[in-house]
């Protein structure tokens, strides 16, 4: 009978758009990027959360973001929006902008891409925490 108080929170966390203090708490370990890692750059932060947190995110998702994706209103448009998709990944993405670029250069002369890497971004570790 452990669903019934578990199917009650995440319930009450739906209906009050929250999430009890306790889920929110992470253990950060650093994980080593490279085999034998030498310097705090080596490293990159994973968060462990509640179980049950990530339980109702994966509801969340699957119930309410999804369905909105992959069935917009009319007056959005997510034909370009390849992350966080169950049918998008970076070859999806990949492919379009190629079709996309070809088909522009069939009537310009060229064409301009801004590329923003944000691959290094979550790279780093706060070696001090500042006191609450």
């Amino acid at each position: 009978m452990f669903y019934k108080p578990v199917t009650r929170l995440f319930n009450l966390s739906t209906a009050t758009s929250t999430t009890p203090q306790q889920w929110k708490r992470a253990a950060i370990m650093p994980v080593p990027k490279v085999s034998a890692p030498e310097e705090h750059a080596d490293f990159r932060p994973i968060s462990t959360t509640s179980v049950l947190d990530r339980i109702l995110k994966r509801i969340i998702v699957n119930q309410f973001i999804y369905p909105a994706i992959l069935i917009p209103p009319a007056t959005l448009s997510f034909k370009d929006q390849y992350a966080f998709r169950p049918t998008g990944s970076p070859t999806s993405a990949i492919i379009s902008l190629l079709h996309t670029v070809t088909n522009t250069l069939t009537t310009n002369p060229y064409v301009i891409i801004l590329s923003l890497d944000f691959s290094k971004a979550f790279d780093t570790i706060r070696h001090a925490t500042p006191p609450p």
